[in-house]
């Protein structure tokens, strides 16, 4: 074999060998660092996705009827935390959610019927009606969210729909209307003026929540 010919050879082979060395380094340090992006990227997108709010304006009404007429409670200013995942400024998910409210803070305007209501619904033993999310879907434009409501110690699955609008000041305004029956948690629909008045047994709890980021 001629000298040039022999020499490049042995150079072509020596290159070859060096990278098939080099091959799997290279790979493996090319994967981590793309492993590390993604795994930066991905908290970062959490990060901005999912955001906690707290209530800054909160109100219910408990909307009945009677063999009278129709009646109403209303409370407002309760305890409300959410966390919410949002793309392109709209709410698509419910991470979280937990709200409180004091039975002693609905008011109907009518001191007796308060009074009989806060009896039906226990408060001297149940003070707080509460309702926490455990899972949401999207279904068009409304949030369906299931979750676990207590009312007079009873607890229930109960699956709500919600409407979610961001605001430009980038609050979130979250609507929810639910009829149930009372008895489902064991509550007594009271009566009034000696039981010549008894309430229906269905009602309606409508909320209007204004949450801002906390």
């Amino acid at each position: 074999m001629p000298e040039n010919l022999f020499t490049l050879n042995l150079v072509m082979q020596l290159h070859t060998n060096t990278s098939n060395m080099r091959t799997p380094t290279h790979f493996l340090t090319k994967a981590r660092t793309l492993a590390v992006f993604v795994l930066m990227l991905s908290f970062a997108f959490s990060a901005l996705a999912q955001e906690a709010y707290k209530a800054q304006k909160a109100s219910v009404v408990i909307k009945g009827t009677s063999t009278l007429h129709d009646w109403e409670m209303k409370g407002e200013n309760f305890s409300c935390q959410s966390s919410f995942t949002l793309d392109d400024n709209k709410v698509t998910g419910v991470k979280s959610l937990s709200l409180s409210i004091p039975v002693q803070s609905l008011k109907s305007g009518k001191g007796a019927m308060d009074k009989n209501a806060y009896a039906a619904l226990k408060a001297d033993n149940h003070k707080q009606v509460t309702y926490t999310i455990n899972s949401t879907k999207l279904v068009g434009n409304k949030l369906v969210c299931s979750g676990s409501l207590t009312i007079a110690g009873v607890t229930k699955t109960m699956e709500v729909e919600s409407t979610c609008t961001v605001n430009a000041d980038n609050t979130i305004v979250c609507k929810t209307s639910k009829s149930f029956k009372m008895t489902e948690f064991k509550v007594e629909p009271p009566s009034f003026m000696f039981g010549s008045v008894t309430t229906g047994d269905d009602i309606t709890l409508e909320f209007d929540l204004t949450f801002k980021k906390s």
